[in-house]
């Protein structure tokens, strides 16, 4: 078979993908035909054009978190929240994917709290599990940009939450605008968060920040999400680089995103290359499906043609992923769907 056929085949693990920014532009449509249906005015009937970045995009890194507002618009009620996750699962799905953490930052609207904002996501993420094949559970995410005041009663929601639903609830993120708000002034909720159970994953190195890098490589998350500015090619230095060597911890990369966001400048040049060839755990994601116009299957295809990867190391790349989900319980079952593939198409 194609490469692109292959890549949608396979079955694949995503592990950073934030909802708001992952839904795609007939999802948002449907959304707002809801929301006019029962009079909520959205303010995003002008913006939708505006939602979508791609490479020629003149926007940055920075910008790039001024669209979330768009999505977050049309998802400010518990109905629209629902249907957007079901939506964006299915996609996910259609798309190949058998597994997925969707994360996203729990937030207070006019018609809903941050309690109820988690629950609607549990009970769709629950009812998803019994209606489709792909297993999804959901990563909490705290905002670097917000108080650290903030974090703190996010990570007791995702505490009480991972205790009723352990199965649901599995982790706690740290994201957002890397240029504002600092690592160790959330160090405590997110230790809590661990020390209860909940797993971490950190944006980390998405600019050049050397000792924040370092604080957060050992700090010793389960796993960090973009890590650019590690290598001393990319803004880090060699006591970064030799942190993560030292520590072999997971990397969630975003080739797209980095490339439209202008973090990378093109695809030859990622640091995808570096980190596969020091044997770095990598895991390839979309970070924002819909604002990058993207698909998992996207990712997989432009990794093969940019790196020279078969379809043996494509594939194994997926395999090599289920040692690194946060649903440890399913670490088996993965496997096992992934390996019935490489072995059915004789890889």
């Amino acid at each position: 078979m194609d490469l692109n056929t292959f890549c949608r085949e396979l079955p694949k693990i995503e592990l950073h993908a934030h909802l708001n920014g992952s839904l795609s532009r007939s999802t948002m449509l449907q959304l707002q035909r809801y929301l006019a249906d029962f009079g909520v005015s959205d303010k995003s009937n002008a913006f939708l054009d505006e939602f979508q970045i791609g490479s020629g995009d003149r926007r940055n890194l920075s910008d790039c978190f001024q669209v979330f507002n768009i999505a977050h618009s049309l998802t400010s009620t518990q109905d629209t929240l629902a249907m957007a996750t079901a939506l964006t699962l299915k996609e996910f799905e259609d798309d190949g994917c058998c597994y997925i953490e969707l994360r996203s930052t729990p937030r207070d609207t006019p018609h809903m709290t941050s309690r109820q904002y988690i629950e609607t996501l549990i009970e769709t993420l629950n009812t998803a599990n019994t209606n489709l094949s792909i297993i999804s559970c959901l990563i909490i995410s705290i905002n670097r940009g917000r108080l650290p005041s903030e974090g703190d009663g996010i990570a007791d929601l995702a505490i009480e939450y991972h205790k009723k639903y352990p199965n649901l609830v599995v982790g706690i993120e740290l994201s957002g605008n890397p240029t504002v708000g600092k690592f160790q002034d959330f160090v405590p909720a997110l230790q809590r968060a661990r020390e209860a159970g909940l797993k971490v994953t950190l944006h980390c190195g998405e600019i050049s920040n050397p000792e924040e890098v370092s604080d957060m490589l050992m700090f010793k998350a389960d796993r960090i999400g973009h890590g650019i500015c590690i290598h001393p090619n990319y803004g880090g230095n060699e006591s970064t680089w030799n942190l993560l060597c030292n520590y072999q911890i997971p990397v969630e990369v975003c080739l797209t995103s980095n490339i439209n966001t202008k973090s990378i400048l093109q695809y030859s040049s990622h640091h995808f290359k570096e980190l596969y060839g020091a044997n770095i755990p990598i895991i390839l994601c979309t970070d924002d499906k819909g604002v990058f116009a993207t698909s998992l299957s996207q990712e997989y295809s432009i990794c093969a043609e940019t790196f020279g990867l078969d379809a043996s190391k494509l594939a194994r790349l997926s395999l090599k992923a289920c040692d690194y989900i946060f649903m440890t319980d399913k670490r088996k079952i993965l496997r096992e769907k992934i390996l019935n593939f490489i072995n059915k198409n004789e890889l």
